[in-house]
C-alpha cells in the first residue's frame, strides 16, 4: 500500500478564471493524479462555474474534490463610503467548502460578489465582483477561510487595515476554520514575506496552510497564461513582462515538489492534508435535491388541512347526493386513501412540492377568471389537466393538480408515489403550460 502523499493542492484556478487560468477542470484533475494527488481544491476567481465539472471528473481519475472560490474583497469602509471598487485597493481571500451549509453559504457570497457587476445606475459601467468583509463575514457557516495570494492577501502590509481586515474573519471564523495562506512563486523576497505572514498567525493564534496558487495543469501552458495577462491588462506581451509570472511556479508540482518548496514550513505542508480531511463535501453527492418549500416545517400540516377541507367538498353530503349509491364507501375509502398519501408525502418531504404547484395553478385559475369573466366554465373545474402517472394520486385530486377522482376509479397510488422515491413526483407533465392554456380563448 502506497503512502499518502504529503501534500494536498488548495488552491488551483482552472479556465474559469478568465484570462488567468488556462486548463479545463478535467486536465486540472487528471493531471493532479499523474503526479502523485489524492484530492484538488478548485478555486476559481469569484465563480464556482467548474465545481461541478470537476465533481464529474475527479473520481474517475482518482481524486477527491474539493470546492472553494478566491474571492475579491473590499474593506467595508471603501465599500460603504461608495468608492468604485474597480479603484479601491481590492484583496483575496480563498473559501474552501466544509460541509452542505458552506456550500450555499460560498454560492450566496458569490451572487453577492456579482450583483452589482451590470449596475449602470448613476453612469456606472459594467465592474468586476466584489463582495465587502460583512458580506462574507455573515455567510462563514461551512466554510474555510484562508488569507489569499500571494500579492493579494488581505495579511499584506499593502492592504492598509492588513491584521485589521484578519481579525474580523477570525471573529467570524474562528481559529479552526482561519488560516494564513503561505505561497512560494519564487519572487522577490518571498521568503521574508512568508516568515512575517508566520508570524501574523502566531500573533492571531491561527495556523499556517501553503498553496500552489495553480493557473496550469502543464508547463505547455504557462505561454498561454503570459498570453492572458497580457489580454487582460490591455497590453502587449513585451509590455506586460513586468506583470507575468516568469517562472513555472503556477503550474502544478507533485506533491514532493512542493514539500520541497516549503521547506522552511513543514507545518503549512502537513496542515494541507489535515485540513483536506475536514473538506469532506462531495458536490455531486451530498446536495441532493430539496424542492422550494421543502424548508417550510408548516408545509405538511397546512397541506393536510387543504387537502381535508376539500375531502369534505368532494366526498361530503352533496357528492352522495350526486350519486345513486356507494357514496359512503367512496367517503370512507377516500379518508384511508389520504392518510396514506399525507404519510407517504411527510415522510419524502415533499408537502412543499405540491403546495407550490397548487398555489401555482389556483394563480392561473385567477388569471383565467380575469381573461375569461367570472361566469365561464372555467370557475367550476379543477385548474389541472391530469394525466400519466399523477391522475392515481388523490392528493392531486384534492388540490386541483389533476380533475381524475382516482378512489371512483380505482387506480392505485403506487406508480406516481411510494416510499421508496428517489426523484420527484412526475407532476411536470401533467401541470405544464397550464396557466398559458388557462387563458387561451376556448379553454
Amino acid at each position: 500500500m502506497s503512502p499518502t502523499p504529503p501534500y494536498v493542492e488548495l488552491h488551483c484556478h482552472s479556465a474559469y478564471s478568465f484570462l488567468d487560468g488556462v486548463s479545463l477542470p478535467e486536465e486540472l484533475a487528471r493531471a493532479a493524479a499523474e503526479r502523485g494527488h489524492v484530492a484538488l481544491a478548485l478555486t476559481d476567481h469569484n465563480s464556482v462555474s467548474g465545481s461541478m465539472e470537476l465533481a464529474q471528473i475527479a473520481p474517475d481519475c482518482g481524486v477527491r474534490a474539493i470546492h472553494g472560490v478566491e474571492l475579491d474583497i473590499l474593506d467595508t469602509p471603501a465599500a460603504s463610503a461608495g468608492e468604485r471598487a474597480e479603484h479601491a485597493d481590492r484583496r483575496h481571500i480563498t473559501l474552501l467548502v466544509r460541509d452542505e451549509r458552506g456550500w450555499s453559504n460560498l454560492c450566496r457570497i458569490v451572487t453577492l460578489a456579482h450583483s452589482h457587476t451590470r449596475d449602470r445606475a448613476q453612469g456606472r459601467e459594467r465592474t468586476e465582483p466584489w463582495v465587502d468583509v460583512q458580506a462574507v463575514t455573515e455567510h462563514a457557516e461551512g466554510l474555510v477561510c484562508l488569507t489569499g495570494c500571494a500579492s493579494r492577501s488581505v495579511l499584506d502590509p499593502q492592504a492598509g487595515a492588513g491584521e485589521g481586515i484578519v481579525t474580523r474573519l477570525l471573529d467570524a471564523f474562528g481559529p479552526r476554520e482561519l488560516y494564513v495562506e503561505l505561497q512560494r512563486p519564487y519572487a522577490r523576497h518571498d521568503r521574508v514575506r512568508n516568515r512575517a505572514f508566520a508570524a501574523s498567525a502566531r500573533r492571531l493564534g491561527v495556523r499556517c496552510v501553503a498553496t500552489g496558487d495553480v493557473h496550469a495543469h502543464a508547463p505547455s501552458r504557462a505561454e498561454l497564461q503570459d498570453a492572458f495577462v497580457a489580454l487582460a491588462n490591455h497590453s502587449t506581451l513585451d509590455a506586460s513582462e513586468p506583470l507575468r509570472r516568469g517562472n513555472h511556479s503556477h503550474v502544478l508540482s507533485s506533491p514532493q515538489a512542493m514539500v520541497r518548496r516549503f521547506v522552511d514550513h513543514p507545518e503549512a505542508v502537513r496542515e494541507t492534508l489535515a485540513l483536506a480531511e475536514r473538506l469532506t463535501f462531495d458536490l455531486s453527492k451530498d446536495l441532493g435535491y430539496r424542492y422550494p418549500g421543502a424548508e417550510d416545517e408548516d408545509s405538511s400540516r397546512r397541506l393536510a388541512e387543504l387537502c381535508w377541507l376539500r375531502l369534505e367538498e368532494r366526498y361530503g353530503p352533496d357528492h352522495a347526493r350526486r350519486l345513486p349509491s356507494g357514496a359512503g364507501a367512496d367517503r370512507l375509502e377516500a379518508q384511508t386513501r389520504l392518510e396514506q398519501e399525507l404519510r407517504v408525502i411527510d415522510r419524502l418531504g415533499l408537502a412543499g412540492f405540491f403546495l407550490l404547484h397548487h398555489d401555482m395553478l389556483e394563480l392561473a385559475r385567477e388569471v383565467a377568471l380575469e381573461v375569461r369573466g367570472p361566469d365561464s366554465v372555467r370557475a367550476l373545474l379543477a385548474p389541472g389537466r391530469g394525466r400519466g402517472s399523477s391522475v392515481s394520486s388523490l392528493v392531486c385530486y384534492l388540490t386541483g393538480l389533476s380533475h381524475i377522482d382516482p378512489v371512483a376509479g380505482k387506480l392505485a397510488l403506487g406508480r406516481f408515489l411510494h416510499e421508496d422515491l428517489k426523484g420527484l413526483p412526475d407532476i411536470a407533465k401533467a401541470i405544464g403550460g397550464i396557466a398559458a392554456k388557462l387563458a387561451e380563448p376556448g379553454a
